[in-house]
């Protein structure tokens, strides 16, 4: 796996996880891992404590004309003791055919995003996220 900037905080994150989420922090960590073996991903850890907690995936190098400072977020977010993860892409570089996903116009650096909530309580909804991931970057790379 690759070095992700941010890693102490990252570690941090994880370690003060709740407990009673374990699952939902272990989708995190697969959705993390997963994106680390796809080709040139490269990503950096934000943390807004009390805000978010940013994991940004990017590509090094970009694709030649590529502008766009990020691939995909995934963010967990602190809800009253608890945590969810929010998955945003560009919309126009992510698909859903099931239907699982808000648009957000405007809302990812300006463009609109399509984010996915993802609170543990879908079983499959980890390895749908994976599926996005891979889609997301197999068109950021084409």
């Amino acid at each position: 796996m690759g070095q992700i900037k941010g890693e102490k905080q990252l570690a941090n994150l994880l370690a003060d996880w709740p407990e009673f989420q374990d699952e939902l922090r272990e989708a995190f960590v697969s959705l993390k891992d997963y994106a680390a073996k796809l080709p040139g991903v490269v990503m950096e850890f934000i943390a807004r404590p009390g805000v978010s907690n940013s994991l940004r995936l990017d590509l090094e190098p970009r694709p030649a004309g590529r502008q766009r400072p990020l691939l995909a977020m995934i963010d967990a977010v602190p809800m009253e003791g608890m945590m969810m993860l929010s998955v945003c892409f560009f919309a126009d570089e992510v698909d859903d055919p099931e239907e699982r996903g808000d648009l957000i116009p405007g809302g990812l650096m300006g463009s609109d995003g399509y984010c996915f909530d993802h609170d543990g309580q879908e079983p499959d909804m980890t390895d749908y996220l994976k599926r996005r991931i891979k889609a997301a970057h197999a068109k950021a790379v084409a």
